[in-house]
Parts: C-alpha cells; structure tokens; sequence
C-alpha cells in the first residue's frame, strides 16, 4: 500500500438533526475537493438505514457504505454502517461488530479516533447538530495527531448539545454554518 498519498480525509460526525445538516452541507460542497470523506452517523444497532440513498439525490461524491479492506479514495463518501464501529488497519477500513447486547454510544469519538491515528495530519472532522458530548474525544484526538476540526454553529443545529460541549470544551478551528462550512473547507485543503 502506498503510504505516501496526501488527499485529505474529512471525518463528519452526527446524531439527533444531523442528516438535514448533513445534506445541506453536501450539497453546498463544491466539486472536486480532492478529499475523502467519512460520514459516522449515530445510528442504534439495528437502523435500516436509508442514508446512501439520500446523499446520492445531493452530492457530485460517489456514496458508498464501508466495506473492510477498502482504503479511502477521492471524491467518494463512505458511510459507517448500523452495527459496527470504526477501524483501520493499513489505512483500510476495519469495521468492528457490536455484539447485540452492546449499547452504541460515542460512535463519533470512536470513529474520530481512529481516523485521527490512521491518517494524522490529513483529518478534518466535522461536528454537526446532535445530543450529548459524542465527538469530544475524537476532536481532541484528530487536533493532537494535527488536523482541523469545524463545528456546525449550535445556533444552526436542530439539537446543540453536542456542538455546543465541542465548544465550551474545545477551541475548534472553524464555527459556522453547513452552507459556510462546505465552503470553507476547499480552502483548508
């Protein structure tokens, strides 16, 4: 595997509210951007989800669900699906199960993680609307391996609480709202 690629990789985390903010911030996303992204939504384990399908209607990105093995590309989203947690070996997606008596949560710190130990310097993560403090950890650890994290302003979000504690506990590098954040972010590529 070559190690040496340099695209960068956009982690996106959400929950409560999010998919509206999330969709808005793909559409607004101008193309190409040269950069991966992850999408981590706070899904329960047993979700039917219907995601890739809304994001198809909205982006220029090619959507796909994760898959193991898969090491991200360029102008592709890949989703977190229900029931798993986020991993990489080698770069490459590992997708770890939860067993069915796991309750999911900080799927977002997870997620961001991993992204941040995998690819260092190359993450952006983005917060946007949600409940609880998920992302916190992940933030950190994405701004200690080097790379950039936005929030969606918690004035925009449908549920604040999880944008505002990335906030009031952190300093990310940019506030604002999707429509700006998918504008902003060519330029931080």
């Amino acid at each position: 595997m070559d190690k040496s690629t340099s695209y960068p990789i956009v982690g996106i985390g959400f929950s409560a509210g999010g998919i509206e903010a999330l969709l808005t911030f793909l559409t607004h996303l101008p193309k190409p951007t040269g950069a991966s992204f992850v999408i981590i939504p706070q899904l329960s384990i047993d979700d039917k989800s219907l995601l890739d399908k809304m994001l198809k209607r909205c982006t220029h990105l090619h959507i796909s669900w994760i898959n193991n093995g898969i090491i991200p590309k360029p102008e592709r989203a890949y989703l977190l699906p229900p029931g798993h947690q986020l991993d990489f070996k080698d770069q490459a997606f590992l997708l770890k199960p939860f067993l069915s008596q796991q309750k999911i949560t900080r799927m977002i710190d997870r997620g961001f993680t991993a992204l941040a130990y995998a690819f260092q310097r190359r993450v952006i993560g983005i917060v946007l609307s949600g409940t609880g403090k998920d992302g916190l950890l992940g933030v950190k650890a994405i701004e200690k391996q080097g790379g950039i994290v936005f929030v969606q302003h918690p004035e925009t979000a449908l549920f604040q609480s999880m944008p505002a504690s990335i906030i009031a506990d952190n300093h990310p590098d940019m506030v604002a709202t999707p429509e700006e954040l998918a504008e902003i972010l060519p330029r931080m590529l």
